[in-house]
């Protein structure tokens, strides 16, 4: 097929072929065509409604915030039931209703599973927020989302810069399963009580910091104090140059090294013990940052790993003292060997990606960002790859726009990669019209190729003009998701 498709238009074009063949063949009525026709007009008994009302609640504390208060006008038994069930509430706050969050707030009557607030106000919110975060209606509360935007840049410079979190977020410790605090222009400052010791969260799952400002022993007794914490996600935060991860519960790690104007940048990760990590995601790196991995048996995702990284001078040894600093040799082997999906950005030479592959002769997705200089593809072919002869399945090459540099690179593993299934082109660029006849002749530039080794390999030319090395967040956190660096999932 050579129509060029969104990633959501391809999803849609597949769910049309599933449901196709899940319907039955062959049509026309029976006999008791009309009899069957009048039973499927009465209307159905409603056992929903006969479940007891926590069960209800539960059902409704599931539903986004606007979902669940429609449900009042379902009947009369539906009615009082939103009041009372568990409260999930995501409030958005602008400079003109900043009373409306804290009356829903005060005005619920149920207990409390989560509260996501984003405060846009031009003012200072945290007054109010510290307040709505001691109201009674939250306790208990085992989700908190915090997003504060700050006016403008103004803000910062005006003396607001580092704000204090709400020590009321402290409060929900002992029940919280996800706490999520982001900032724009400004800073809260994350400090532990005086006298407290460590900071116990005994249930936390999901942790994501961004754009705050907190010491480094704060952050450690935080992650210490969260002995079933699965997912953690710090983004563009100071305070603190090394991160030390030690947990046995942990399986997905995202992390930035922060803003190149910002002082107090991460400069260094160590992953000590993380026997059930699973991915590792540097992502939007600005500076090189120092990532050593002593014990992590289970690593299956790694990257973005920056071109920078690989020296071309350097040997496949000193490569994996690079990425894998302070690890046993014996242990070693095995890591890199357990290794699926590898996500590489800013690769300006095909040498570079010959190098990883390597380095993790396992690996069956492979995802490049290209340099937006190009790519040179000068490698000995006929070098053996371990990871092209029997592993790579799946390579994802953005932006495409059809260079030279780019048809040659594609080339380079239709030639090599013997067991190749699919290749995606992520196209960023805005397509002319006739964007169909485009893909059709990229599709044939990229087929006239002799002696290939992956006769079967599919081609899928997906446009996304906001295609980049970024990784969404809530995709750090979704550990269900099979492949974290596939963008069109949320597309």
């Amino acid at each position: 097929m050579d129509a060029f498709t969104t990633p959501k238009r391809r999803r849609l074009l597949e769910e049309e072929e599933e449901s196709r063949r899940g319907q039955p063949h062959g049509g026309g009525g029976s006999a008791g065509g009309g009899e069957e026709e009048q039973d499927a007009a009465a209307d159905p008994p409603d056992l929903i409604s006969r479940l007891p009302d926590d069960i209800l609640g539960d059902v409704i504390s599931l539903l986004p915030t606007a979902g669940g208060g429609r449900t009042q006008v379902l009947s009369r038994r539906w009615r009082p039931l939103w009041r009372t069930s568990p409260l999930n509430l995501d409030a958005r706050v602008s400079f003109y209703d900043e009373g409306l969050a804290a009356a829903a707030v005060a005005a619920h009557a149920g207990p409390a599973r989560r509260f996501s607030l984003t405060w846009d106000a031009y003012s200072d919110g945290f007054p109010a927020i510290d307040g709505w975060l001691r109201s009674p209606t939250l306790d208990g509360l085992r989700e908190l989302e915090l997003f504060y935007h700050a006016p403008d840049e103004r803000y910062v410079t005006g003396g607001h810069r580092h704000t204090p979190l709400p020590l009321p977020v402290l409060r929900f410790s002992p029940t919280l399963r996800v706490l999520c605090v982001s900032c724009d222009w400004c800073r809260i400052d994350v400090v532990a009580p005086s006298g407290a010791g460590e900071l116990e969260f005994p249930h936390l799952e999901q942790l994501t910091f961004k754009g705050i400002d907190i010491a480094e022993s704060t952050l450690h007794s935080i992650l210490a104090g969260s002995p079933v914490l699965k997912s953690l996600m710090l983004h563009y935060n100071i305070g603190y140059r090394r991160l030390r991860i030690r947990s046995s519960t942990l399986r997905s790690v995202g992390m930035t090294d922060g803003h190149k104007d910002r002082e107090g940048r991460v400069e260094e990760v160590v992953v000590e013990d993380a026997p059930m990590l699973e991915r590792l995601i540097p992502d939007r790196l600005m500076y090189h940052l120092d990532i050593r991995v002593v014990n992590a048996p289970k690593l299956k995702m790694l990257g973005y790993l920056y071109s920078h990284v690989s020296d071309r001078k350097v040997g496949r040894k000193d490569l994996l003292t690079k990425v894998f600093k302070g690890m046993e040799l014996a242990s070693l082997t095995n890591t890199i060997h357990t290794v699926k999906i590898l996500a590489l950005n800013e690769v300006s030479n095909l040498g570079v990606v010959v190098d990883f592959l390597r380095c993790f002769p396992c690996v069956e997705k492979l995802h490049i960002v290209v340099s937006s200089q190009g790519c040179t593809v000068k490698v000995e072919q006929d070098a053996s790859l371990e990871c092209l002869d029997s592993h790579l399945k799946t390579l994802q090459l953005t932006p495409y726009d059809g260079n030279a540099s780019q048809v040659n690179l594609i080339r380079f593993f239709l030639l090599k990669a013997k067991v190749l299934e699919s290749m995606k082109l992520v196209v960023s660029r805005v397509i002319p019209s006739g964007g169909d006849q485009w893909v059709a002749s990229e599709r044939k530039k990229l087929m006239r190729l002799e002696n290939r080794a992956s006769q079967g390999a599919r081609f899928a030319f997906e446009h996304d003009r906001w295609a980049s090395d970024n990784v969404p967040m809530k995709h750090i956190h979704d550990l269900a998701l099979d492949n974290p660096f596939d963008r069109s999932v949320t597309t």
